[in-house]
């Protein structure tokens, strides 16, 4: 049960990001002041239980955590593997982004908006699944 919304939420990430792309590459690179650099943490239990869920790791870098910005912001951008993002850096969408993506089509950010709403929704679907699975001892409890 779980599972399948952990696969279903890895391929709209990936939809999600391949609509994203080419303004993504356009606009972030010559941005002054990245949004990354203006954030920490962003982590949110249900980011860590889909990495866990995924099979991926925590990535986690001691030497950043001096860093001001995001520690996986690096000289070439994010230095994070598409699925091991929290889900703040794929749904966030800054208003030069945003400019960019509706000039590229108006149903475009229409289709993000939707595949932002359903990720969020299946988030919500795997924290509840993983709990039922987890109590009926069909899971065993992961430590966040």
């Amino acid at each position: 049960m779980v599972c399948e919304t952990v696969d279903r939420i890895g391929s709209l990430v990936v939809q999600a990001a391949e609509l994203q792309r080419p303004c993504v590459e356009g606009i972030c690179p010559e941005c002054k002041d990245p949004c990354c650099s203006r954030v920490h943490y962003l982590y949110t239990e249900k980011d860590i239980l889909y990495l866990r869920l995924s099979g991926r790791r925590q990535t986690w870098r001691r030497e950043g955590f001096m860093k001001k910005g995001c520690w996986f912001l690096g000289s070439k951008g994010c230095s994070l593997e598409l699925h091991s993002r929290p889900f703040i850096c794929h749904s966030y969408v800054c208003p030069d982004l945003e400019s960019a993506i509706r000039e590229s089509g108006p149903e475009v950010m229409s289709q993000l908006r939707e595949l932002f709403r359903l990720i969020g929704m299946l988030r919500g679907q795997m924290w509840s699944e993983y709990l039922v699975e987890s109590r009926n001892g069909k899971r065993q409890p992961i430590q966040l």
